[in-house]
């Protein structure tokens, strides 16, 4: 007995071992559970990081799932012990000790423990599972329906354990269990409950009617006021924050007070990493069949590596729709802006190429201005040519760049932060129209000044919108704490 309960203790402890998140951090430095659905599983690394590294997992998952068995029968325990163990092992990968209990779904590691206990007899029924698993566009739930009753049945003329028989559904129970926890707060959030169908069973579920409107995607450094992304029809792709050696999503779970108060008092130099193609394709494909084309804006190319990963999505996704691939020329808000235009114009029946020409036109209309609190991390990124000459200055200046048409321009400097929120506040009033413009006043942890800057604008300018933001913390990894500006756009389209 006492055997058995170690060997049970042993199976968990190595199922917890996640090959997934342990080859994606060797293979790109980065966690599989911030790429693609977050799914520490074959599936996820195959479209996130490719598949060489995928068939790695895969062989690693599927042992995990045979060892046990081996360790029980070379111990010479009963069978009934070592399907529990294959049972111990799947929930060690879908509930890993060793990486806070998110793991994947446990289905390689049932099919190692299958493959152990019955080789022959699950070698005749993995043919069907996948033939009913492609035949039924990707049901795993319908192939196991019907691949694991003719295993149970082979299993029976084989004269198996009784444990070894009923092994295929022990197993799928379990990893059905397993899959609660994941589906069920997802069910509770969709108006329509019935779309928790659409993967589970993808063939037969029912879908809402193909939108002719493009979707428009963006990514997180669009730093877009709560809210405002989702009013607007706007699909966010979040960029990832490189933390302590960890990789954390630019999205509403970071602690933003804490985070720029860690940049200001400490020495800590964070880094940041672009969408991976396969976290476009994830956002793209939820959409399920919902749209017949999408566009998406990034970053300018040399800036981030957003565009490329982007292209190589749409690439992956040519057969299934058309997706086109938009270098703003801006970041930020103003990048933000570029996709309220895009979303506007969407909902106003324009078709992609007609919001193409759109957003090359209003590039020459949206830009932003902003004021530098410190000259140290934008020094550290590398990433803005306009101020080197300033980086050896021996005297503390607060530079004004805008960015606007794709180019990061020096309007000047001022001695103290006041003069040069002042000074920016002036060239704004002689660059833009006194009313009818899109304002969004944003800020990186100095809220206060962001609206007092809010209320100088509403007075100077009249917008027709205003709103305020906060940066998001990949664009503090960069621009530094105490960040203010404006974003602008002056259109026709409102």
């Amino acid at each position: 007995m006492m055997q058995c309960v170690l060997a049970l203790i042993f199976s968990y402890l190595l199922g917890s071992v996640s090959s997934a998140v342990l080859i994606t951090r060797l293979w790109k430095k980065t966690d599989i559970r911030l790429l693609g659905d977050g799914n520490a599983g074959t599936a996820n690394v195959a479209r996130s990081v490719g598949l060489v590294p995928a068939a790695l997992v895969a062989l690693l998952d599927i042992a995990k799932g045979g060892i046990p068995v081996l360790a029980a029968r070379a111990l010479l325990l009963s069978e009934g012990c070592a399907v529990f163990c294959v049972v111990a092992a799947v929930v060690g990968h879908n509930y890993p000790v060793y990486f806070r209990f998110k793991g994947g779904r446990g289905l390689a590691t049932s099919l190692g423990g299958l493959l152990a206990l019955t080789p022959g007899s699950t070698l005749i029924a993995l043919p069907v599972y996948g033939l009913v698993y492609f035949a039924t566009l990707g049901s795993g739930i319908l192939a196991t329906l019907i691949a694991f009753p003719l295993l149970i049945y082979l299993n029976y003329l084989q004269g198996q354990h009784t444990w070894v028989i009923w092994s295929p559904l022990i197993l799928a129970f379990t990893t059905a269990l397993c899959a609660i926890p994941h589906l069920l707060p997802r069910w509770l959030k969709l108006n329509d409950k019935r779309q928790i169908l659409v993967e589970l069973f993808p063939a037969y579920s029912p879908r809402p009617a193909r939108s002719s409107a493009p979707a428009i995607f963006t990514d997180s450094i669009a730093s877009l006021p709560s809210g405002l992304a989702e009013r607007e029809g706007i699909h966010i792709v979040p960029m990832s924050l490189i933390l302590d050696g960890k990789a954390l999503p630019d999205d509403e779970t970071i602690d933003r007070r804490a985070y720029y108060q860690s940049l200001r008092t400490s020495n800590t130099q964070p880094t940041t990493a672009a969408p991976s193609p396969g976290d476009y394709l994830s956002h793209i494909q939820a959409l399920d069949g919902r749209v017949s084309s999408a566009l998406v804006l990034t970053p300018p190319a040399d800036l981030t590596q957003c565009y490329n990963s982007a292209r190589l999505a749409a690439e992956q996704l040519s057969d299934q729709l058309k997706v086109e691939v938009i270098d703003c020329g801006v970041a930020g808000p103003a990048q933000g802006l570029m996709a309220m235009l895009a979303a506007r114009l969407a909902r106003q029946g324009a078709s992609p190429d007609e919001i193409k020409h759109a957003l090359t036109d209003a590039r020459q209309h949206i830009g932003m201005i902003g004021v530098l609190d410190t000259l140290s991390f934008i020094e550290h990124s590398g990433r803005v040519s306009a101020i080197r000459p300033l980086l050896n200055a021996a005297l503390r200046v607060y530079p004004i760049l805008t960015l606007r048409e794709g180019q990061i321009h020096l309007e000047g400097m001022e001695r103290t932060r006041r003069k040069a929120i002042e000074r920016m506040l002036t060239w704004l009033e002689k660059n833009l129209k006194s009313e009818g413009s899109v304002l969004i006043c944003f800020h990186a942890d100095d809220a206060g000044c962001a609206e007092q800057l809010t209320q100088a604008l509403q007075e100077k300018l009249h917008p027709a919108e205003l709103y305020i933001t906060e940066m998001t913390p990949v664009i503090g990894a960069h621009a530094g704490p105490g960040l203010v500006g404006v974003a602008w756009w002056q259109s026709s389209h409102q």
